[in-house]
């Protein structure tokens, strides 16, 4: 997912309120479309990596994709439900930025620049004689969510999410250096008892460590300090370390060594080191696992919602200024 600072356009869109017929407009496109008589919403146009293609999609029946791409089907509704919610909102913002992905879309397929995405005929291929249970699950969640986005201020948010915590979310300053209200952290303890990888370990040796890091030579694993912890935050994710020659942060040290989050410990042994993590994913915003946990505690879709992005407000997309600045409909 990316993330994005309204600065720069909200002096303009606030000017505007969405035109009633630039919207009726945009009600076209492709796909398999939602039921009868439900308004499948603008076209989203996106950005298929694997083919570098791009394919409009109403934006309904991009939730759809999303929602299927990033969270199990047999999670509680109202878990499916706040993800819908969270993916329709980022799709919303994205319309408000034209053109911002690859050959003039909207948005990419990328999970690690926006938000999965898959069509239907990427689901039958994954999830075979069970598409027609699963998919109409997720529909469900879709459809009683219909048109509904996050905003704060009036404004749709940046609908942040993630996998799993580590006990806590993390604040959207403390992993990307920027103040959001909405995004600050929370306790999440329920993703222990739901989560399958609450835990993990993964074990490398030296040379994959140097060879990963890009590290002048193999370090020394003698005396505890082959990695230096120079930042640790409040809810225990490492933000910045060293290792040899090299000083980074806590998420490029992931990234290269493909661990699941940046709250981790480790030990060596034999030449190998072997690291414990806690979470999954980047930890900002709303965790997939803690809704589902949540949500098998009886709580509602915006109850979730509510607790993991304070302060916002769950409101039709269509009385929000932010699709005037698309101008003209998608062709």
């Amino acid at each position: 997912m990316t993330r994005f600072s309204w600065t720069a356009v909200l002096p303009v869109i606030l000017a505007f309120l969405v035109p009633v017929a630039a919207v009726a407009a945009l009600r076209t496109g492709s796909g398999e479309g939602p039921p009868p008589g439900a308004d499948p919403g603008p076209v989203i146009r996106v950005y298929r990596t694997a083919t570098g293609t791009v394919t409009p999609v109403p934006l309904e029946d991009y939730v759809a994709g999303v929602v299927a791409a990033e969270m199990p089907a047999n999670f509680q509704l109202e878990a499916l439900k706040a993800q819908a919610v969270a993916a329709r909102t980022n799709a919303v913002r994205a319309l408000a930025r034209p053109g911002r992905a690859p050959n003039g879309a909207d948005i990419t397929d990328d999970h690690t620049r926006d938000q999965a995405y898959l069509s239907p005929d990427d689901l039958r291929h994954r999830w075979g004689s069970a598409f027609a249970g699963k998919y109409q699950r997720i529909q469900q969640a879709v459809r009683a969510t219909a048109g509904q986005i996050l905003v704060y201020g009036g404004q749709p948010i940046e609908a942040a999410f993630f996998s799993t915590s580590n006990g806590y979310t993390a604040s959207a300053r403390e992993v990307w250096g920027k103040n959001l209200p909405y995004l600050q952290s929370v306790p999440s303890p329920w993703d222990a008892e739901v989560a399958p990888r609450f835990r993990d370990t993964k074990t490398v040796s030296l040379q994959q460590l140097a060879d990963a890091l890009h590290l002048d030579a193999v370090p020394a694993a003698t005396g505890g300090s082959l990695i230096q912890v120079l930042d640790e935050s409040p809810t225990h994710r490492i933000k910045e370390l060293r290792v040899g020659d090299r000083t980074l942060s806590g998420n490029e040290f992931r990234a290269a060594l493909g661990l699941n989050s940046t709250s981790f410990t480790w030990t060596v042994s034999k030449g190998q080191v072997i690291f414990q993590t806690s979470g999954y994913g980047h930890g900002v915003g709303m965790s997939q696992y803690g809704a589902e946990a949540l949500a098998r505690q009886g709580k509602t879709a915006e109850d979730i919602l509510q607790y993991y992005y304070r302060g916002t407000a769950v409101v039709p997309w269509s009385k929000t200024p932010v699709l005037a600045m698309t101008g003209s409909p998608h062709p």
